[in-house]
């Protein structure tokens, strides 16, 4: 079996930002240089024996390394890692994220993610624990944007009418019981990105297309990349909206056809029946007007 190192080498170095090791630190637990781990992470021949120990080191597996099957991740550090990477390379694609997807928010929702991930580890020691994680992210996320508007690539987007209705009364927050003065100004920060959307169901940018389903969507996101005949579907219990969930679950990448196939008739299906341009921007704007 032949095996891609360009790949090998991107998929080692998401499990390392999901690991919140930095090259120095990797490479001096594996006792390389740092300009070998790079050479690696940019598709150099590497020894079975050497990719063992990254795996372990990593909490990974030899299999996900190799993308053998399915490669599976527990954060959302290494999954958002592992979405820019397909996406630099990706035509179209296609996504179903409830409430919100990442690439169709606003500059400002950048700020807000970050106060809610503070929020969300109550522990202060678990807190310093993670933000190491959080930056990482943050900074994935960022960079998923810019390459994005960037690349201009197609995007096919499934959204919930009822999520976004959660989202609006709950507001951005990163746990419940805040203050109410401070659930004020999230619930507006929230009826911002949900006018946002609706403005680009209105303007129907090109290369976009947003449907809303008013009904409830399935709990998992998941995303198909188009690259040529290729593609390839990722699945995540992972959450950067309201009451984010960075660690609970497992994400997982694929491109057994089986898979793939019934994901694409499930948005198919759901898209058959969504919302779409002026239609779906009213929906939207009567659920903003009923809970202002």
């Amino acid at each position: 079996m032949g095996f891609n190192l360009a790949e090998i080498g991107a998929r080692v170095r998401a499990y390392r930002l999901g690991a919140g090791y930095n090259a120095d630190q990797l490479a001096s637990r594996l006792g390389v240089s740092r300009a070998a781990l790079y050479r690696i992470e940019q598709g150099d021949i590497i020894k079975v024996d050497v990719l063992e120990s990254i795996a372990a080191i990593l909490g990974t597996s030899l299999a996900s390394l190799l993308g053998v099957g399915a490669e599976y991740h527990s954060n959302a550090a290494s999954y958002q890692a592992r979405m820019q990477q397909l996406e630099e390379n990706a035509s179209h694609i296609v996504a179903l994220f409830s409430p919100l997807s990442y690439l169709l928010t606003t500059e400002s929702y950048d700020h807000d993610l970050a106060i809610m991930l503070q929020e969300s580890v109550s522990d202060t020691e678990q807190r310093a624990d993670r933000q190491n994680e959080q930056r990482a992210l943050l900074r994935t996320l960022s960079e998923r944007r810019k390459q994005a508007r960037e690349r201009k690539p197609s995007i096919t987007c499934l959204t919930s009418l009822e999520e976004l209705r959660r989202l609006v009364t709950l507001g951005l927050v990163g746990r419940l019981g805040l203050p109410e003065d401070v659930v004020a100004k999230r619930r507006m920060a929230a009826r911002r990105e949900v006018q946002h959307l609706a403005n680009m169901m209105k303007a129907e940018p090109v290369g976009v297309q947003i449907g809303l389903v008013e009904d409830i969507v399935p709990n998992v996101a998941f995303q198909l990349f188009y690259k040529g005949n290729e593609v390839l579907l990722g699945t995540s219990p992972f959450r950067i909206a309201e009451l984010p969930n960075l660690h609970v679950g497992v994400a997982s990448i694929t491109s057994n056809p089986e898979a793939v196939d019934l994901h694409v008739q499930l948005f198919d299906r759901l898209w058959s029946i969504c919302k779409r341009g002026s239609e779906g921007a009213r929906l939207l704007e009567d659920m903003l007007a009923q809970h202002s």
